[in-house]
C-alpha cells in the first residue's frame, strides 16, 4: 500500500539498524560482560555508568585486569544478573540511550521488560532511525496478551499500517480493537484513509485526533498534524496544508523523531511544488536528504529491487527517459509492464498518474489517435469542488490526451477545469492547463502563448508529451514580428525548440514550414530516394517535427492522405519508425 506521498516515506528497508543516530558504536553487552560486572561486587552507581559507556571490548579489558581469575572460572551459560541489567537499562535511559536500552533488553531482558520499554519509549523508537528494533520487539512478543490491547496494541497497528504496509488488515478490526484512546484510534484511521486516497476521510478523521490529544507532547499527536496536512495538500488545498505541516515539523525536530521530521520535509517540499514554488521546494527537499545521509538512511534515489512494491516510480522513471531519448519499443515494454503491475495491485494515485501521463506521451509519439481518445476519457465525471489535488491532475492529463488526439476538450470544460485550479490555487496545474487551452484553439492562441512563455521557464512536464501540438505554434510564434518586443517569450521559446532537437526560425521569418518546403521542391530539384513531390514534401515536414494533423492542415489535405504518403514514403525507404523519418531527413538536408 502507499499514499501519494508514498508513506511512509521510509520503510524499515531504508534503515541501517547497526547504526543508531545516538550511539554510533553502541552494542549490546554480552551475557559474560554483565555477569562478569556482578563478579566485581557491588558497584557504585557512577563506576557502573563508567563501565556501561564503554564498548564490550574495552569492558572486558577492564575485566582482565581486575578479575581475570574469576571470569575465567564462570561457565559460559551464567545468567544475567536482572537487579544488574534493571539498573543497566535505567542508566541508559536516564542518560538519552534509548536505541541502547533497548538493545540490551532485546538481548537479555524478559518479555514484560521488553513491553515497559515499548510503552515509555516504543513510539519514539518507531520514528528514530533505530526502528528495526520496534519490529523486532513486535515479533518477538506477538503473542503477549500486553500487546493486545491499548496502546502497545496501536503500536503494533502503526507498524502494520506503515512498514507492513497492510492498513487493509488493520481497518478491519481497529472499531473494535479494545484499550484505545479515542485519539490514537482516529489517528490511525485518519492514516489508512489517506493511504486509500481517500483524502476528505483523512482530513475529518485527523482533525477529530488533534482535538482529542490535549496537546502535540507525543508522536501519535504530531502523526496527526502530519496527516491532516498531507491530506489537505492531496485535497488540493496546500496553503492550508501549510500549519498542520509546519507544526508536525517543528514537533518532530523537538523530540528527535527524525523519520516523522524528514516526512514532514518531504511533504512540504511537495507542497511548494505544487504552488510552483521551485526555491523553497528545493530547501526542504535538501534539508530531508541532509537529514537521511546524517542518520545512514537508504537514498531516496537508490534503486529498489524491480519486483519490490517500492520500484514502480523507479521503473516509470526508466520508460520516460526511453521516451525522451526516443527509443519507443523499450518505452512501450517498460509501460506495458507496470500496466500488468497496477491491474494486480493498488497504487496511489500520484503514481497512476504518472504512468497515465507517459501512456499519454507514448501514443502521441507513434500517433495513436484512438488510443489518445481513450486515455482522453471525455466522459468523465463533470468538473467538481471536491476534487482532489490527483483528480484534478488526472483532468489536467486528460485534457492533454485529447489535445493530442485531435478532439479537444470543450471550452466550457477547461474553462471550468481551470476555474477550479485558480480556486485553491494550483498554479502548477493552471500553468499546464493554460498551454493545453492555448494550443487546443482552431487557431493556436499566439498571444496566450506568448503570455504562457513570459511567465518562466517551462519545465519537461509542460513541454516533451505535449511536442506534436507546440512546435508549430513555436515556429509560428517565432516569425511573428510583435515578438521581438518580449526578450523572456522569446529566448524560452528558441529554447524549448533546442530541447525539442528543432532548429528556431529567425525572428524576422516569415515564411511557415510549408512555405518553406514546398519552396525546395517547386525549385526544380527532383526529390530523392525515389520519392515523389509531396512524398518528400511530407517527409521534411515530419523532420520539422510536425505531426499528422499540422502536416494536413499546412497542406491543406486530409489527415488519412498525410499517412497515405508517409505510409507509401516508408515502404519505398525501408523505415520503421517516425523517428527513422527524422534522422533521414535530417541527413538529407
Amino acid at each position: 500500500m502507499s499514499s501519494s506521498l508514498p508513506a511512509p516515506l521510509i520503510a524499515d528497508a531504508d534503515i541501517h539498524a547497526d547504526t543508531p543516530a545516538d550511539a554510533p558504536q553502541a552494542r549490546a553487552l554480552p551475557a559474560r560482560v554483565l555477569a562478569a560486572l556482578q563478579l566485581l561486587g557491588p558497584l557504585d552507581t557512577l563506576t557502573l555508568a563508567a563501565l556501561l559507556t564503554q564498548t564490550p571490548r574495552d569492558i572486558e579489558a577492564a575485566l582482565a585486569q581486575q578479575g581475570e581469575a574469576a571470569e575465567a572460572q564462570m561457565p559460559a551459560s551464567t545468567p544475567v544478573d536482572e537487579d544488574l541489567l534493571t539498573r543497566a537499562v535505567r542508566l541508559f535511559l536516564n542518560s538519552g540511550q534509548t536505541v541502547r536500552a533497548a538493545e540490551l533488553l532485546l538481548s537479555h531482558g524478559r518479555p514484560d521488560m521488553q513491553l515497559d520499554l515499548l510503552e515509555s519509549a516504543g513510539w519514539w523508537l518507531f520514528y528514530s532511525p533505530a526502528r528495526p528494533l520496534v519490529g523486532k520487539f513486535l515479533t518477538l512478543n506477538q503473542l503477549h496478551p500486553g500487546l493486545q490491547e491499548g496502546e502497545l496494541l496501536g503500536l503494533r497497528f502503526i507498524w502494520t499500517i506503515e512498514v507492513a504496509g497492510e492498513p487493509h488488515s488493520v481497518e478491519r478490526v481497529l472499531q473494535s480493537a479494545p484499550g484505545l484512546s479515542p485519539a490514537l484510534r482516529a489517528t490511525l484511521q485518519a492514516r489508512i484513509a489517506q493511504m486509500f486516497d481517500q483524502a476528505p476521510r483523512a482530513c475529518q478523521q485527523a482533525k477529530v485526533a488533534i482535538d482529542a490529544f490535549p496537546n502535540d507532547l507525543n508522536p501519535p499527536a504530531l502523526l496527526a498534524r502530519y496527516t491532516l496536512g498531507l491530506a489537505l495538500l492531496e485535497s488540493g488545498r496546500p496553503q492550508e496544508a501549510i500549519a498542520p505541516l509546519s507544526a508536525a515539523l517543528k514537533g518532530a525536530a523537538r523530540d528527535k523523531a527524525t523519520l516523522l521530521q524528514i516526512d514532514a520535509l518531504q511533504a512540504l517540499a511537495e507542497l511548494h511544488v505544487q504552488q510552483d514554488l521551485p526555491a523553497p521546494a528545493q530547501l526542504y527537499a535538501q534539508e530531508a536528504q541532509r537529514l537521511r545521509q546524517a542518520h545512514g538512511l537508504r537514498p531516496l534515489e537508490a534503486p529498489w529491487p524491480e519486483q519490490d512494491y517500492m520500484a514502480f516510480p523507479q521503473l516509470l522513471d526508466q520508460a520516460v527517459q526511453c521516451l525522451a531519448e526516443d527509443r519507443l519499443d523499450a518505452a512501450a515494454n517498460g509501460l506495458q509492464e507496470l500496466e500488468g503491475r497496477e491491474r494486480k495491485t493498488f497504487y496511489c494515485f500520484k503514481w497512476r498518474n504518472r504512468l497515465l501521463h507517459a501512456q499519454i506521451w507514448l501514443a502521441a509519439q507513434r500517433h495513436e489517435l484512438p488510443t489518445l481518445l481513450s486515455l482522453a476519457d471525455s466522459s468523465a465525471a463533470s468538473i467538481k469542488d471536491s476534487a482532489s489535488l490527483y483528480e484534478l491532475e488526472r483532468w489536467v492529463l486528460q485534457a492533454g490526451a485529447a489535445l493530442l488526439g485531435a478532439r479537444p476538450w470543450p471550452a466550457e470544460r477547461l474553462q471550468a477545469l481551470n476555474a477550479e485550479l485558480q480556486a485553491r490555487p494550483l498554479p502548477l496545474l493552471s500553468r499546464r492547463l493554460q498551454l493545453i487551452q492555448a494550443l487546443g484553439s482552431p487557431t493556436p492562441d499566439l498571444l496566450a502563448l506568448r503570455q504562457w512563455l513570459d511567465a518562466e521557464e517551462p519545465s519537461e512536464m509542460d513541454l516533451l508529451w505535449l511536442a506534436p501540438k507546440l512546435i508549430g505554434p513555436l515556429n509560428a510564434l517565432l516569425a511573428t514580428p510583435a515578438i521581438v518586443h518580449h526578450r523572456r517569450a522569446r529566448e524560452h521559446a528558441k529554447d524549448l525548440l533546442n530541447r525539442l532537437q528543432v532548429e528556431a526560425p529567425e525572428t524576422s521569418a516569415a515564411d511557415s514550414p510549408a512555405e518553406a518546403s514546398a519552396d525546395a521542391t517547386a525549385s526544380g530539384e527532383a526529390p530523392p530516394l525515389g520519392l515523389t513531390l509531396r512524398e518528400w514534401q511530407v517527409l521534411r515536414l515530419i523532420g520539422e517535427p510536425l505531426s499528422n494533423e499540422q502536416i494536413a492542415a499546412q497542406l491543406f489535405v486530409s489527415v488519412a492522405t498525410v499517412k497515405t504518403h508517409i505510409n507509401r514514403a516508408y515502404s519505398k525507404l525501408g523505415l520503421g519508425s517516425r523517428a527513422e523519418a527524422v534522422q533521414l531527413v535530417r541527413r538529407q538536408r
